[in-house]
């Protein structure tokens, strides 16, 4: 099972040849309300296409929702973070914890997920990363 940060999302929508080969084959994929708000605001904004149109073009992807236990894990995550001296933006430390709350790899296509903190405490997959190699 696979978790997909918005930045995979966007990336497998381009066609990214990366992308997409280390996705399709690997489903079911996964991904928060966040990076549903953050995909669907994107498109309707860039391709000037309705909510619904934008949502339905991602409709291999699965969301979770947010829930109290996941509000709880980004906390604790945001707060190991900064004993480091490090921090993340509150949107991303949601996904990552929704991400954790299923036990899937979270995979990504941008350097937002880069901290020792969550590599430590979860799988995290930067296919940007991956096509640099």
């Amino acid at each position: 099972m696979l978790f997909l940060d918005t930045s995979a999302i966007v990336s497998y929508k381009r066609e990214e040849e990366d992308t997409v080969s280390y996705l399709e084959g690997n489903e079911p994929w996964f991904t928060s309300t966040i990076s549903i708000y953050e995909f669907v605001e994107g498109a309707m904004w860039q391709d000037g296409v309705t909510a619904h149109v934008a949502r339905q073009s991602i409709g291999g992807v699965n969301s979770i929702e947010l829930s109290e236990t996941v509000a709880m894990q980004a906390a604790r995550m945001q707060n190991e973070l900064r004993g480091t001296g490090d921090e993340m933006p509150v949107r991303d430390l949601l996904i990552a914890a929704t991400a954790r709350s299923t036990g899937a790899e979270l995979v990504v296509a941008d350097s937002d997920f880069q901290t020792g903190v969550l590599e430590n405490v979860m799988q995290v997959t930067n296919l940007a990363e991956r096509s640099v190699k």
